[in-house]
């Protein structure tokens, strides 16, 4: 029989870009995620008034940032990230983790592929940015939490 969590957690995950910036929910009692909103960067900073009202409005107790694959040429990414990350923190007071978000936009965007093929439009890049949070925090979840 599956570990019931004995407290109710909130959780906010981030798939950090320069320009945007998927953010998901997802909560501990049956480990789920959802995709919430993307934040549109405004010269390359992250819009931390959106995010102060995510954390506010949400109130998780964990924030998971996903953080691409330790490869050359995720270098300078993988810097903005813990920058990003570092400043999450302070601005949240929570901790901040970081997860692997190999493919999740990949995975997020057959994702779409794949439920919008009997409607016709194209395939909106913050639609791709929520749902790879949101792969990404169920990931986490599937790691960390008790089963």
């Amino acid at each position: 029989m599956p570990d019931i969590p004995t407290q109710h957690h909130v959780y906010l995950a981030f798939d950090f870009g320069e320009r945007r910036t998927g953010v998901a929910l997802g909560q501990s009692i049956t480990a789920s995620a959802r995709p919430l909103t993307t934040i549109t960067s405004t010269d390359k900073q992250p819009n931390w008034r959106q995010i102060e009202s995510l954390l506010e409005e949400w109130q998780p107790t964990q924030l998971i940032v996903g953080m691409p694959g330790d490869i050359e040429e995720n270098k300078a990414l993988r810097k903005k990230i813990t920058r990003f990350c570092a400043e999450l923190a302070i601005k949240s007071g929570l901790s901040v983790v970081t997860h692997d978000e190999t493919l999740t936009s990949d995975e997020a965007y057959v994702h779409l592929k794949n439920k919008r093929r009997s409607v016709k439009g194209k395939i909106n890049k913050q639609d791709i940015d929520q749902i790879a949070a949101a792969i990404l925090l169920e990931s986490w979840m599937s790691v960390n939490l008790p089963r």
